[in-house]
């Protein structure tokens, strides 16, 4: 069980809920970068308050991951510096936690502003001393300041990462280029001619993170033709990064963001929207477009170039079984 050191501000952010953050990022999006608006999204249902709701309140942890079919590390509090990883604006890790944390300390009454614009002013404190744009910090400051209301201050004072080595040379124009490119340029593309294989990045922090897709097949599938060992850091990647064990929508074990690409994958079904708010990674009552940022691999077909991230643990958040 979580212990949370509470100061004013924490003490105002565990009054939030989802549907209150919910609106919150709904209202900060128009500010994101473009770069950081799919990671935003993906970050937030990577860690819903919901999950770690469930284990603040629970006297017996181990009961609870049971009755909630978790697999995986689904503890946010071992794994801070990674989950960020995702963001373009992870570079700045460092500056936007010591922000959150000195405003954290200095906030006397927070309830006399809105979250949103508490963040805003975190994040535009980040970006004077980063010397860099607001857009690019906002994303991972909304983040960071949820990582403080499910850890508190000092599950957040504990990282000791410095900073987070991601995607450091490449530009944000550069990086959204790569994700939203199609793999079926050139003459044969002009003559309506696909190409059979595509490139499926799943990780852009580091070289080589990637596997091939034959045209028309689900990422599940595909993710199983990469022979690299990845089972010996996370069991349920039995064959290749995408973790499985199903493949037919029954076990949410592929679960995934997508980064850059999504119209290049499958529309969603019914079938998936049906699954994906079953295992609770989507909340029941959200629209889902139909190329969303969250899909499960083995229902998503593959027609061009893609970048997606893989959850690091898979569930049934409310508990309930069909």
């Amino acid at each position: 069980m979580i212990t949370l050191e509470q100061n004013v501000f924490h003490a105002f952010l565990t009054r939030q809920d989802e549907r209150a953050w919910s609106e919150v990022i709904s209202h900060l999006y128009p500010y994101i970068h473009p770069v950081d608006q799919a990671a935003t999204t993906i970050w937030f249902s990577f860690w819903p308050l919901r999950l770690s709701k469930a284990f603040q309140d629970s006297l017996d942890p181990i009961e609870t991951s049971k009755r909630m079919q978790l697999d995986g590390n689904w503890r946010l509090e071992e794994q801070i510096d990674s989950s960020i990883g995702l963001f373009y604006g992870s570079r700045y890790w460092a500056v936007v936690k010591k922000a959150i944390l000195k405003y954290a300390e200095s906030a006397s009454q927070p309830d006399s502003m809105s979250l949103e614009k508490q963040i805003l002013h975190i994040a535009s404190s980040a970006a004077v001393e980063s010397e860099v744009g607001e857009s690019f910090i906002v994303g991972i400051t909304a983040a960071g300041v949820m990582i403080l209301q499910q850890v508190g201050m000092g599950g957040l004072v504990a990282v000791s990462r410095e900073s987070i080595q991601s995607i450091q040379n490449r530009s944000a124009e550069h990086l959204l280029k790569e994700r939203n490119g199609k793999s079926g340029g050139g003459l044969r593309g002009l003559l309506g001619f696909q190409n059979k294989k595509h490139e499926v990045t799943f990780d852009e922090s580091k070289p080589g993170c990637c596997f091939v897709a034959h045209n028309g097949q689900d990422l599940s599938m595909a993710s199983s033709s990469d022979e690299r060992d990845y089972r010996s850091k996370d069991h349920r990647r039995v064959a290749g990064p995408i973790p499985a064990e199903c493949r037919s929508g029954a076990c949410g074990y592929c679960w995934i963001g997508v980064l850059g690409g999504k119209e290049n994958l499958s529309e969603i079904t019914e079938f998936e929207k049906s699954r994906l708010r079953y295992f609770g990674y989507v909340s029941r009552d959200t629209q889902i477009e139909r190329h969303p940022h969250i899909r499960l691999a083995c229902q998503s077909k593959c027609y061009g170039n893609a970048s997606v991230v893989v959850s690091p643990w898979n569930g049934v958040l409310d508990g309930r079984k069909r």
